[in-house]
């Protein structure tokens, strides 16, 4: 089902996600075999950057529309917030409830704007929208308010690394990513950030140094995400040689790059460094 979440503040907006993803048994028939075996490790960024003004976010059980969304509006070339919007409403509504549902962020004319669509209605104008697993966004709001003091919007980043570390709904999981709002290039672009991920609590005698991370061994990891492109993510993860590149541009095979149903999905790819710095895939 996935979780995503998108917030807008009086000069900034954010969209969160998780890049977990339930492959069934016929993924072979949409991913190639390399492909489908990344995707079960990694999962997917179920944020896709389609020009510096607009992102689409999207979440439910067949991921598969959001690439016909993709592929309507690369055939359109030119288009506007609304015109994603409408796009976006009409493949949510021809099938189950439940089958895709979109978040669209823009700063189109710097004007910040988020449109939730689900429910088969279209939420325009929204100060912050959710779509995915109701569980997830139970618990994400029960850590996000979960303080006397403060905004809560400044939890927003823990709280969501924590629903994605664990979450009662188990189809939530794996790397969070998010991607807002430049000020400085007034673009939509996926963020640079440091994020710390521990699968189990750190028991803490009084007097004793708090560890910020677990061991490896314990479930313990920390990556980097690095963007590189509004089409390209890396995520560097410490406790590995390679890393993930999350991309729409490039593909596996070339079955992966005739196949529309993966059409400018954020996909997972293993790259490395060489001895001369340059990113070369594994």
């Amino acid at each position: 089902m996935s979780f995503v979440y998108a917030e807008k503040t009086e000069d900034s907006l954010e969209i969160h996600c998780d890049t977990k993803i339930g492959l069934d048994d016929y993924a072979g028939a949409t991913f190639s075999h390399e492909q489908a075996e990344l995707v079960r490790q990694y999962g997917i960024v179920k944020i896709t950057i389609i020009c510096p003004e607009i992102a689409v976010a999207f979440a439910g059980n067949n991921v598969y529309l959001a690439a016909q969304l993709f592929n309507q509006l690369y055939e359109k070339r030119f288009i506007s917030t609304e015109d994603v919007v409408e796009l976006a409403y009409n493949i949510h509504i021809q099938g189950n409830i439940n089958d895709i549902e979109f978040i669209v962020a823009s700063c189109e004319n710097d004007i910040l704007s988020i449109s939730c669509i689900k429910d088969f209605k279209v939420y325009r104008d929204c100060q912050f929208a959710w779509i995915g697993s109701p569980v997830a966004h139970r618990e994400f709001q029960v850590l996000r308010n979960n303080c006397n003091n403060g905004i809560a919007s400044d939890r927003t980043a823990s709280a969501f690394l924590d629903v994605v570390q664990g979450c009662s709904d188990n189809s939530v999981g794996g790397f969070p990513i998010v991607a807002g709002y430049s000020l400085t290039d007034k673009a939509m672009e996926f963020r640079n950030c440091y994020t710390i991920q521990s699968s189990k609590s750190a028991i803490v005698s009084p007097g004793e140094t708090i560890p910020f991370f677990l061991t490896p061994e314990d479930g313990g990891f920390s990556f980097e995400q690095r963007p590189v492109s509004i089409e390209d993510l890396i995520l560097d993860i410490d406790q590995i040689d390679s890393a993930v590149l999350y991309t729409r541009r490039l593909r596996m095979c070339d079955a992966d790059i005739n196949n529309p149903q993966l059409f400018s999905l954020m996909l997972p790819m293993l790259i490395r460094q060489d001895d001369n710095g340059n990113w070369i895939r594994c």
